[in-house]
């Protein structure tokens, strides 16, 4: 019956032709698309027109003076072109297991305030253990990050549990309350703990991320005001720095196993007396796409990699 089914409904269209389409819809130019796939340009516009033959749909509008754009069906086809590709790609992986260990490539997408105290140590493991696996990272801004796990061209998201959609998968894996960073020689300094009542008046450096911003900005809502900043920086250690050189307070929630900054100064780490939003870190991966055996690999791997930094914070 399958087999029949096979013959009358013959695939019009290749791999090539998806790999293809993929490339191009991400470059949106033939010729940046020819370069990366080292093939001619006349070569890849024919197989795309040869496609969008075989798919009855119009993929791309042909713009004289300024590239490409997706047109909505293209923009529709490509998370499921992604999908089919990665899925292939399995299948010859899975072929090359019966032969020996797992191998495949991952890309990794992570939270940008996240990846330089998280990511290395977490590949660097993980390849330790499985030698034949690669990675393509990305560390962006949590919207980027959800767009990336939509639209296929991310496998995996290490991220907070923030304006999660439906399409998502979210797996919760590690509790982590907001703590102050101080001058070691600021008057708090000594406190076991410091209030927020305390830290309003102090010039803030703010950790100046989407979502971060206003989720430590929130923390104050329970004394009134919010704290206006001195100093802004999307870098975190260049915010770790400002407050190391004596320059204000700020707030994190990653667990830092160094008070020290890049140019030696140091901090102190401050819990609040205050009862005060924890977030929660986890894994993200898309609903829609089936991750492959060894993106789920590596998300088991993660887990227990992760939820061992509750022992260790």
């Amino acid at each position: 019956m399958e087999s029949s089914v096979m013959e009358s409904h013959p695939l019009r269209y290749s791999l090539r032709q998806l790999r293809y389409f993929v490339v191009t819809a991400e470059a949106l130019s033939f010729t940046a698309a020819a370069k990366r796939l080292h093939i001619s340009q006349p070569s890849i516009s024919t197989a795309l027109a040869d496609l969008e033959v075989s798919f009855g749909v119009q993929l791309f509008i042909r713009h004289h003076a300024s590239g490409l754009s997706l047109t909505q069906a293209g923009r529709d086809l490509l998370g499921q072109a992604r999908n089919l590709l990665k899925i292939a790609e399995e299948l010859q992986m899975a072929a090359k297991e019966l032969d020996g260990g797992m191998t495949g490539a991952i890309t990794l997408g992570c939270l940008v305030s996240l990846a330089p105290p998280l990511m290395p140590g977490l590949i660097s493991r993980f390849t330790d253990e499985h030698a034949g696996i690669s990675f393509r990272t990305v560390e962006a801004h949590q919207d980027a990050l959800l767009s990336g796990l939509q639209d296929g061209s991310l496998d995996i998201a290490l991220t907070y549990s923030l304006d999660m959609t439906e399409d998502i998968a979210f797996t919760p894996l590690l509790s982590l309350p907001p703590y102050a960073i101080l001058p070691r020689t600021h008057r708090l300094a000594r406190a076991r703990k410091v209030s927020l009542a305390d830290l309003l008046p102090e010039p803030y450096v703010m950790l100046d991320l989407p979502h971060s911003r206003e989720y430590f900005a929130a923390l104050f809502d329970a004394v009134g005001s919010r704290p206006v900043p001195a100093f802004r920086s999307s870098q975190p250690e260049v915010v770790r720095g400002m407050v190391a050189n004596g320059l204000g307070y700020s707030l994190l929630n990653f667990p830092l196993k160094s008070n020290r900054t890049v140019d030696g100064e140091e901090f102190v780490i401050k819990r609040f007396k205050d009862s005060v939003n924890a977030t929660t870190l986890g894994i993200a991966q898309s609903r829609t796409m089936k991750p492959r055996q060894v993106v789920h690999r590596f998300a088991s791997f993660c887990e227990n990699y992760i939820r061992r930094l509750r022992l260790e914070a």
